[in-house]
Parts: C-alpha cells; sequence; structure tokens
C-alpha cells in the first residue's frame, strides 16, 4: 500500500512538472512569435536596424515641427530619398576593375556637405515661417550631436589626443 502512495506521489509530480514544463514552453514560443513581427516604425525582420533617425522619421519630425502640406511632404521625401542615395554610394562605391581592395570610408566633409545641400534644397521648399523653424530645429540638432560627441571630442568626431603634462616629466 505504501509503495503505491509513493508511485502515485511521484507521478503527480511528474505530470506537475511537465505541465509546468509546457506552459513555459508555450510562452517563450509566443514571445519569440511576437518579437518577430516588425513594430510600425521599425525595420522589417531580417533588416538591420540603420544608424540615425531614418529617412521616414526624419520625414515625420519635419512634417511635426514645420508643419509640411502634402505636397510639401512628397518633395522632402524625394529630397531624403537622394540623400541616401548619394550617402550609400559614399558608403558603398562600385569597385573599379574588380578590384575588391576595401576603399577609404567617407570623411565626415563630405556627408556633411551631402547634408548640406540636402537641407538647402528642403529650405528652399519652405515659407518664411518655415525657414525659421527649420533653423531652429537645424540648430537643435547639432546642439545634441554635439553634446553625444563629449567635451573631449573635435568637429571631426576623432577625441583629442591632447593629454595634460605629466609632472613627473620635469624631474626626468
Amino acid at each position: 500500500m505504501f509503495e503505491f502512495a509513493y508511485g502515485f506521489l511521484l507521478a503527480r509530480r511528474a505530470l506537475v512538472l511537465a505541465s509546468i514544463l509546457a506552459a513555459g514552453c508555450c510562452t517563450l514560443w509566443a514571445q519569440a512569435d511576437g518579437q518577430s513581427a516588425a513594430p510600425a516604425n521599425g525595420p522589417a525582420p531580417g533588416e538591420m536596424h540603420r544608424r540615425g533617425p531614418g529617412m521616414e522619421r526624419e520625414l515625420a519630425q519635419l512634417t511635426h515641427v514645420l508643419s509640411l502640406t502634402a505636397d510639401q511632404q512628397t518633395q522632402v521625401k524625394t529630397l531624403l530619398t537622394a540623400q541616401r542615395q548619394q550617402f550609400e554610394a559614399l558608403r558603398n562605391p562600385p569597385a573599379a576593375n574588380g578590384s575588391t581592395s576595401e576603399a577609404a570610408p567617407p570623411s565626415r566633409e563630405q556627408m556633411e556637405a551631402i547634408r548640406q545641400a540636402t537641407d538647402s534644397k528642403i529650405a528652399a521648399l519652405l515659407n518664411d515661417d518655415q525657414k525659421t523653424k527649420f533653423a531652429a530645429w537645424q540648430q537643435q540638432r547639432r546642439q545634441m550631436m554635439e553634446r553625444r560627441r563629449g567635451p573631449n571630442s573635435q568637429p571631426d568626431g576623432q577625441p583629442d589626443n591632447q593629454q595634460a603634462p605629466n609632472p613627473n616629466a620635469a624631474a626626468e
């Protein structure tokens, strides 16, 4: 009789353990299934998330800040698309003569020149009130970038290599 009760207890424990395991697996499966769907404003599954705000997000910000009309939105989107294509062309230049050698990465000056050209084209589409708001938005964006770079960085994004003088150097 005691053996029967002990066997029954083990079977019950095994059943509880199996139920907990099954519930845990179902929970993990449901979470993994929910994460595979892309968020509405994020990259599609399998796509890498790009650095920076992204063209769609920047367009949404400009639309909100500047109260862009539908026509202006279309024109700005075209300009931002062209800017992205220019950036990609700089980052991934076509291989010349079948050469697979690594090309130098684009300089900050090249990227900034493309950005400034795009910004001036966008400004040309705006009315006077929007131009004022656009200039303020650009200034805010510059200040945020400077804060991200930190106090010890040069305009090109490289940290300063200047060090404080070594007090022990004079003793040598």
